[in-house]
C-alpha cells in the first residue's frame, strides 16, 4: 500500500491533483486494504480514480466512452461487484461523476476485481 500512497503524493506534489482529491483517493486506498486486489491493478485503478476525480473537479470536457465496450463490461462476471464497489467509494467522493466517468471507473473496478 505504501507504493499507492507514494504515487498519490507524487501527483499531489506535482500539482496534478488537489489535496481534496488526494485525501479522497487515500480514503479509497484505505477502504480497499481489506481486499486482496492485485497491486499493479490497484496502482492503475487509484491513478485513474485520482485523474477522473480531478477532471470532474475541474469540470473538464466529458470523456467519450465507447458504447460497444460498455456493452461488454455489463456482461462481465465482475460487473455487479464493480458497481457495488463504485457505489461504496462514491459515498466518500467530493464530486458527482459524469456518466462517462462513472462507466470509466466501473470498467477499471471490473479489471481490479478479476482474479
Amino acid at each position: 500500500m505504501t507504493v499507492l500512497i507514494e504515487r498519490i503524493n507524487i501527483l499531489l506534489e506535482a500539482g496534478i491533483i488537489s489535496k481534496e482529491v488526494a485525501d479522497y483517493v487515500l480514503k479509497v486506498i484505505d477502504l480497499f486494504s481489506n481486499y486482496t486486489f492485485d497491486e499493479a491493478k490497484m496502482e492503475m485503478f487509484t491513478t485513474h480514480l485520482a485523474m477522473a476525480t480531478q477532471r470532474t473537479v475541474d469540470k473538464n470536457e466529458e470523456l467519450e466512452f465507447d458504447e460497444t465496450i460498455w456493452a461488454q463490461i455489463i456482461e462481465d462476471l465482475n460487473y455487479e461487484k464493480a458497481v457495488n464497489l463504485f457505489e461504496m467509494i462514491v459515498t466518500y467522493s467530493p464530486v458527482s461523476y459524469m456518466e462517462s466517468e462513472r462507466k470509466f471507473l466501473i470498467m477499471h473496478l471490473c479489471n481490479l476485481s478479476q482474479d
